[in-house]
């Protein structure tokens, strides 16, 4: 029964704390305010379970029963309490989730970041040696290809592709070389449009990048992006940065749509970088209302916003996929006001098929359980012929390619 009780505060106390921390970074909220809730949250949760332990070795469930209660007792009962609901969330999300059906096929093929490129590409910074932590898979690069049917996909538009990339973080950690050679790989898939979902940019310095590394994507029919919460940090550098990418070719989508003609068929994109950046794309003035609808968002935490206005699909990042995902639990944090529900993969709300990508890199270069990701998205329509009207390169031959 001890041990029991233990267990129960233990997963209440957790639950809690990484509920305040998730919270807080779905925010506004500065970044001085944010990182002082990470300090407080994060060491609220590393030092109560040793002290309960602690406690618990010493005097077992005697200290409990101390009267009057004191501030401990009453919040590790209230832990214990938070553990119930706790534990069911963690089973419903690990335990009851079954086959996506819009997902028709999946494959993925791993990189070694630093055998490819020949040097391990870390730069100068103090947090240099968290790359070098054994089992670190930050240099881990993972390509996924993923078969997706849309129900309004018109059988002409059978088999486009879309590379998604989001949360590049060029901080000067992680060196500019190796985001080259994603941008390389990126247009080594042959994709028909180029998806960003941003936080691309964390330090003003790094802004000179963006030629080198957005200007080496191709695809058929253009790139786009929209920017993440980081990428507001920049503050008075945010209009250089926007110029630069837009520069090297890559077209901006905040708070506005574009349509595109492919095919002779219509589809619509369209940028939401709420909360950070106001407004939303105006989604009133729509000159095809049964255009294919795809929206680029930074948070995930917008799927109701795609919802109520009839996207098809809708691309996002920000989470990176909880960057450390123990085994069996899965993450703890990621920052949402969902929680851990969407830190990474496929969520199908209709009307809306929701992507979450894991990212390419992150502000802390720390992933366990978790590699950095790109990805290759083919739609299906459910109405094309048995012949698709593209035939993607394989991936592998695609990867090779680039080699």
């Amino acid at each position: 029964m001890t041990y029991f009780l233990l267990l129960l505060a233990l997963i209440g106390h957790t639950a809690l704390w990484a509920c305040v921390v998730n919270q807080i970074h779905a925010t506004r909220l500065a970044k001085l305010g944010v990182t002082i809730v990470n300090i407080l949250g994060l060491g609220s949760l590393c030092a109560a379970p040793l002290v309960y332990m602690l406690w618990f070795w010493r005097d077992g469930l005697d200290w409990l029963s101390a009267t009057p209660a004191g501030p401990a007792v009453w919040y590790f009962l209230c832990c214990c309490v938070l553990g119930v609901p706790g534990l069911a969330v963690w089973a419903n999300r690990n335990l009851r989730r079954g086959p996506l059906r819009p997902l028709k096929r999946q494959s993925a093929q791993r990189l070694d970041m630093v055998r490819r490129l020949g040097y391990r590409p870390d730069g100068n910074s103090w947090l240099r040696p968290l790359t070098r932590l054994p089992g670190n898979e930050c240099f881990q690069l993972e390509i996924t290809e993923k078969e997706l049917e849309l129900s309004r996909l018109p059988a002409r538009l059978d088999g486009l592709t879309i590379a998604h990339l989001s949360d590049l973080h060029f901080t000067g950690i992680i060196d500019r070389r190796y985001f080259v050679e994603v941008a390389e790989l990126t247009s080594a898939l042959e994709p028909d449009l180029i998806l960003i979902t941003g936080d691309l940019v964390d330090r003003p310095e790094c802004i000179d990048w963006s030629s080198d590394v957005f200007g080496r994507l191709r695809a058929k029919y253009g790139s786009f992006f929209v920017f993440g919460n980081h990428d507001v940090r920049l503050k008075s550098h945010l209009p250089r940065l926007r110029q630069a990418i837009v520069d090297a070719g890559t077209r901006y989508l905040g708070a506005r749509h574009q349509e595109l003609c492919i095919e002779g068929e219509t589809i619509l994109l369209a940028g939401n970088e709420l909360p950070w950046i106001r407004p939303a794309a105006d989604m009133t003035r729509i000159d095809d209302a049964t255009a294919l609808r795809v929206l680029l968002a930074h948070t995930p935490d917008q799927l109701p916003w795609a919802r109520r206005h009839g996207f098809d699909l809708m691309l996002a990042g920000h989470n990176h996929g909880g960057q450390i995902r123990l085994p069996l639990v899965g993450p703890l944090f990621s920052p949402s006001r969902y929680g851990v529900k969407y830190a990474c993969g496929l969520f199908h709300e209709p009307p809306t098929l929701m992507h979450v990508s894991r990212g390419v890199s992150a502000l802390d270069p720390l992933r366990y359980n978790c590699p950095p990701e790109l990805t290759r998205i083919v739609l299906r329509s459910p109405v094309a012929n048995d012949e698709p009207a593209r035939i993607a390169r394989p991936l592998a031959q695609a990867v090779a390619a680039r080699s």
